[in-house]
């Protein structure tokens, strides 16, 4: 499907890939002073990352206080950039390719090809991250977006991608045309990668060299985050696309198949059949905008499309500057809630052990008590039911939540945490009324030995010790058996509620030693 001949506006068109991530939530503040303090390679005193802010246009008071928290309250989330000096170290200047099973596409950095904006980090104190690149084709033609925004979200070589790139070395001096070399950012492995793979590389290890690289010096991070800080939460190798396509000259009878194609990120050979269903005007994953302008949600990601935009300053300018920052905001915000509540539904369950051994229900107990405390801070932080005025905007965040099922996930993970807290308070009090049950039968036998024994005793007590056995006080000798019998008790009561499993838990835990 050629689309007729249609094109893409490049300076209004543009693509983040989010790759989502989690990190430990007590490195929040040493994850953000090593981002902070990272040098570039090779170069002294310039930082890799320079400290952002995220966008506040429009958004409430007490979001942009969370986003963006003032010197009187605790950092919630922090955002950098890629410094510009680093763009010639990890060569976005370069020229680029994607290679695909169908077609070889060039590829520019940031905007317009100019890097600003490269690449961006952001860390929810939560233990929620995520690392967004912005590239795009370096071509006006849809099907060459379409099969971009198809193939380069995938970090690992998925489907057949790779990717190559060459710098200009020079002048060839007999025949006065540019030389070339192949490249691969230093940070990554340089050169020898493409001997190594074979003249195939993935932009994934870039991807993980800059991550390994901002966490630096790792010695002050615990084992084993001080070799991989991070750990995947989304598709494993595999980003998430937030785009926005201008597209001109396109016909109306294809706009619905473009809607259709970018929903579920066909490349140009894909889904040049769908059912009439897919196409129907109120499908409700296309949100309207304005005249012949959606947009598009999905689980794997967003996208908005404005087919033949009046050429005017808001349309071509004010609208694109939006979507890159605060129509990219509300994707980012609901990305963080959809994951953290991933986050915290993944740890019950890995943390619910059926083990009743008491060591473990107290490190249990502890963790969710860990559990339960951010899920706290989360509802009272992170889950807003409305961040921006404006009524685009909400329409907009209120979309994410329901594609994302974000109500459906935070009352999956309340029930839950309440729950499972529910169930440990139950057991502290089932361990409670055993202990009593136990000593109060130890006390009670004991007692009840002594006072029947001790009417019998005509002998007056005497003060002074003794150590021969025939002139041992009676008394001493029933307060000896009393508290025998009712150790003896406790310990038949403490066998039947319990004890012998728990002897055997100690019994097998001794063999695998």
């Amino acid at each position: 499907m050629n689309f007729n001949g249609a094109t893409t506006d490049q300076n209004g068109s543009f693509i983040y890939f989010v790759y989502p991530f989690l990190f430990e939530t007590a490195n929040f503040q040493t994850l953000k002073n090593a981002i902070s303090q990272t040098q570039i390679p090779a170069r002294q005193n310039q930082m890799l990352w320079e400290s952002q802010t995220f966008p506040k246009d429009d958004l409430l008071f007490h979001v942009a206080n969370y986003l963006n928290p003032t010197d009187n309250h605790p950092p919630t989330a922090s955002l950098w950039k890629l410094n510009e000096a680093a763009r010639d170290i990890l060569g976005f200047r370069a020229q680029w390719e994607l290679i695909t099973p169908i077609a070889k596409i060039p590829f520019n950095f940031g905007e317009a090809g100019e890097g600003n904006k490269a690449v961006q980090l952001a860390l929810f104190q939560i233990g929620v991250g995520f690392l967004t690149i912005r590239t795009q084709p370096d071509s006006n033609n849809i099907n060459q977006w379409l099969n971009f925004l198809h193939y380069f979200r995938f970090l690992e070589g998925q489907q057949g991608t790779h990717i190559k790139a060459q710098r200009r070395i020079g002048l060839n001096p007999d025949t006065k045309q540019p030389q070339f070399e192949p490249f691969f950012p230093e940070i990554a492995g340089g050169n020898a990668q493409y001997q190594a793979g074979k003249n195939q590389v993935h932009f994934g290890q870039i991807v993980t060299a800059l991550l390994k690289k901002s966490a630096l010096p790792p010695t002050e991070l615990p084992e084993p985050t001080s070799k991989q800080w991070w750990r995947e939460v989304f598709i494993p190798g595999q980003m998430l696309p937030f785009t926005a396509l201008f597209a001109d000259n396109l016909p109306p009878d294809e706009t619905q198949l473009l809607l259709y194609k970018l929903q579920n990120l066909f490349h140009e050979k894909q889904g040049n059949y769908p059912a009439p269903e897919d196409l129907e005007p109120n499908n409700p994953a296309w949100l309207p905008y304005a005249s012949r302008q959606w947009f598009i949600f999905s689980l794997e990601g967003g996208s908005f499309l404005a087919a033949d935009a009046p050429k005017t300053d808001f349309f071509r300018k004010t609208l694109p500057s939006h979507l890159r920052d605060q129509y990219f905001l509300l994707f980012l915000i609901a990305l963080h809630q959809r994951f953290t509540l991933m986050m915290l539904s993944s740890k019950v369950a890995l943390n619910w052990l059926s083990d009743s051994d008491k060591d473990t229900n107290s490190q249990r107990e502890h963790v969710f008590e860990q559990i339960r405390n951010q899920l706290l801070v989360f509802t009272a932080r992170g889950y807003f039911a409305q961040v921006m005025q404006r009524q685009h905007h909400h329409r907009c965040y209120r979309q994410w939540h329901e594609v994302f099922q974000i109500q459906e996930l935070y009352q999956e993970v309340n029930d839950e945490v309440r729950d499972m807290y529910e169930y440990s308070l139950m057991q502290q009090t089932r361990r409670l009324e055993t202990t009593i049950q136990v000593i109060g039968v130890a006390v009670g036998t004991g007692g009840i030995i002594a006072s029947s024994i001790a009417n019998y005793i005509q002998q007056p007590l005497s003060l002074k010790p003794t150590w021969k056995i025939d002139t041992i006080h009676p008394a001493v000798l029933v307060l000896l058996l009393s508290v025998v019998a009712g150790v003896a008790a406790g310990v038949v009561t403490w066998l039947s509620t319990g004890g012998w499993h728990w002897i055997l838990k100690r019994i097998q835990k001794r063999d695998k030693n």
